[in-house]
């Protein structure tokens, strides 16, 4: 079989089963590149990609305890999607956005940069790798491939590591809240931060993860999906009076979306820094920006207003404004759009008491703009929107072009 020809998904798979998890190990490789110095020397690095393709078996990661990630936390990662759009072809979504991403958090945590070149390279090699592994055509499955750049070298000090490694792994997966029946049913976390101000909250670095991770387990004991998080300093200071001034954030992996009755759809403001620069949430909002005038009969059936006007907005968004919600939703990568229920605090919170169920919320897909987003952010994904030059068009690689039109 010609190497650009996509094979069939492996047997014996119920792709649409997989939880979001590392499914299927002993069947997938990954690629493993280290410099000691700095990636300018892309063609070798390039040649070098060929042949450094390992199986988790063969070549488990080489770590000690002094590497520099493990002890301070120098470690960056990107998630992104492959899949099928027919029995013949497959495509990435948009690995320039995440490429930028990460570039911006490298320089962030002192760990130099492949190119860009090197690092779509990397990506479409491990689709290639692992394209048997690719789920049949469906709605929400994928072929997850996470890059990753860490701090490899050995030290005890607190410096930028002597040594760094590139690394690109895959695992076929569902969605990511999959398990979920109706619309989500958040917490409001009012006791503890995500991320603040002059923090790494913008940075796709493993800390913002381990920072949400017990947080998540305390709401999940209390029937909750996930939490939306908050600036705590916009928090009173004593008591819960004032918290409808509170201005939320994300979820523990996930934008978040709020669709208001005046018709304006809300998603939090990078500005402060403390939000992560969701690709799926930025291409949200570059269709709602593109398609308002799709959406509007959507709008008008979420709001009963038949005049409403549909707008799209970054910017700080509060707790009391959820009262003026029709919808909320959820974007990323492994979720795609997601609506939510409610959002409520826990019964032992004595901070504060909130509790906002959302008029289209309970059922899936979700209220009507919810799932319009969701048919036109698939659409997308499908290259149905992005043709002749349209706002979606480069969205989409096909990981079986040549290197050079893959990573142009």
């Amino acid at each position: 079989m010609s190497p650009l020809e996509l094979p069939p998904s492996v047997d014996n798979v119920d792709f649409a089963s997989l939880p979001w998890n590392l499914n299927l190990p002993s069947q997938h490789v990954y690629l493993h590149l280290t410099t000691t110095t700095d990636w300018s020397e892309e063609e070798k690095f390039l040649q070098e990609l060929e042949s450094s393709v390992f199986s988790y078996q063969d070549r488990p990661l080489p770590l000690t305890p002094a590497t520099t990630s493990l002890n301070y936390g120098t470690t960056l990662w990107e998630g992104l999607k492959a899949y099928r759009v027919d029995d013949l072809k497959a495509v990435v979504f948009r690995p320039d956005q995440n490429y930028a991403r990460m570039w911006a958090g490298a320089h962030e945590m002192c760990l130099p940069m492949p190119s860009k070149r090197l690092f779509l390279r990397a990506v479409q090699l491990a689709v290639q790798k692992n394209a048997h592994l690719l789920p049949p055509v469906g709605d929400g499955m994928k072929l997850y491939v996470r890059p990753m750049l860490l701090g490899s070298g050995q030290q005890l000090g607190l410096y930028p590591s002597p040594q760094v490694s590139f690394l690109v792994y895959v695992s076929p997966t569902g969605n990511h809240f999959a398990s979920a029946t109706a619309g989500l049913n958040l917490h409001l976390e009012t006791r503890r931060a995500r991320a603040s101000r002059g923090g790494m909250g913008s940075t796709k670095c493993a800390g913002n993860y381990a920072v949400a991770l017990k947080p998540l387990m305390d709401a999940k004991k209390h029937g909750f999906h996930d939490n939306v998080f908050l600036e705590l300093e916009t928090l009173p200071e004593k008591d819960g009076h004032g918290i409808e001034q509170a201005v939320l954030q994300e979820l523990s992996a996930a934008n978040v979306f709020v669709v208001l009755r005046t018709g304006e759809i809300v998603t939090p403001s990078l500005d402060r820094g403390t939000i992560l620069p969701g690709v799926t949430r930025r291409s949200v909002v570059e269709l709602i920006e593109a398609f308002a005038d799709e959406l509007q009969p959507f709008m008008a059936k979420s709001t009963e207003n038949p005049d409403v006007r549909v707008t799209v907005s970054t910017r700080d968004i509060t707790v009391g404004e959820l009262a003026h919600a029709t919808e909320f939703f959820a974007t990323g990568t492994a979720a795609e759009v997601v609506p939510v229920a409610r959002v409520a605090t826990s019964p032992d919170d004595h901070f504060s008491s909130v509790d906002v169920t959302f008029p289209h919320g309970a059922d899936l897909p979700g209220g009507p703009v919810t799932a319009k987003l969701l048919d036109m952010l698939r659409e997308a994904m499908k290259g149905m929107r992005g043709a002749d030059g349209g706002p979606c068009n480069g969205w989409l690689r096909d990981p079986l072009a040549s290197p050079e039109d893959f990573c142009a």
